[in-house]
């Protein structure tokens, strides 16, 4: 499975990948697709657009599946994306959430040797 790579937003990159999240948001809501939704964000930098435009799918991706229950098919059928780029997006939320839930659970349990064991 590929490496993930993951990004610390320096206060600059944080604004700009909110108001890029949001310019995504409105341009799905007003009927656009994923990847003219995502097109209509200029950002010079594009490494930080592709960590931008992974964040939005995974954002859209838990509205859709989690929130609303649709199929990860029928969230690319909506998004107009191919399914294996939906089935990428959810795995990557999987591990995002293992890797969070491993680094709370060792921190929240640091002073106690069963948790460390």
């Amino acid at each position: 499975m590929e490496e993930f790579k993951y990004k610390e937003y320096t206060q600059e990159e944080d604004k700009i990948h909110e108001e890029a999240i949001a310019k995504i948001r409105d341009g799905l809501n007003n009927g656009m697709n994923f990847n003219e939704a995502c097109s209509a964000v200029d950002i010079e930098d594009a490494e930080l657009k592709g960590f931008i435009v992974d964040d939005a799918l995974k954002i859209t991706l838990a509205e859709m599946h989690y929130a609303k229950g649709l199929t990860l098919q029928q969230v690319a059928d909506e998004l107009k994306i191919p399914l294996k780029a939906v089935s990428i997006a959810h795995m990557e939320m999987l591990q995002d959430v293992a890797i969070a839930a491993a680094e709370e659970y060792r921190r929240s349990t640091h002073d106690n040797p069963m948790g460390n064991a």
